[in-house]
């Protein structure tokens, strides 16, 4: 175990892997979070008229 650590904690080698593995998580992550909001909330179609178009709704 010491072996492990020391390998991905004192080289440039086991530091890049740590980097690359984080971001590969985040990614994986973030990809099923999505799909599960996707499911959630579903796409209503396109927007009318009048409905509200962002942060002023429209007043400007």
């Amino acid at each position: 175990m010491q072996e492990i650590f020391s390998f991905l904690f004192e080289t440039r080698t086991g530091l890049a892997v740590l980097f690359f593995g984080g971001i590969v998580i985040a990614a994986l992550a973030a990809f099923v979070l999505e799909k599960r909001t996707n499911k959630m909330y579903v796409d209503r179609g396109p927007k009318k008229d009048g409905e509200d178009d962002g942060l002023f709704g429209g007043l400007l």
